[in-house]
């Protein structure tokens, strides 16, 4: 289960538009970090990139994609 301070984190994330989110989860899996994730222990990036990874793979199957 995602905390509530993890849950609150992707979902800012989510705001910052599909083409941010997908730089991020780039940036993660390359085992860096970004503004938005500089200040969570490595544990808690891997939940956000995981957690992110999910959400963004929902928009690929989309017809209409992610906007």
């Amino acid at each position: 289960m995602i905390s509530p301070r993890i849950d609150q984190r992707i979902a800012q994330i989510c705001e910052l538009g599909c083409t941010r989110v997908t730089e991020i989860i780039i940036i993660l899996e390359q085992g860096q970090s970004t503004p938005e994730t500089d200040d969570l222990p490595e544990t808690e990036r891997a939940l956000v990139l995981d957690e992110l990874k999910a959400i963004m793979a929902v928009y690929n199957t989309r017809k209409d994609g992610c906007r």
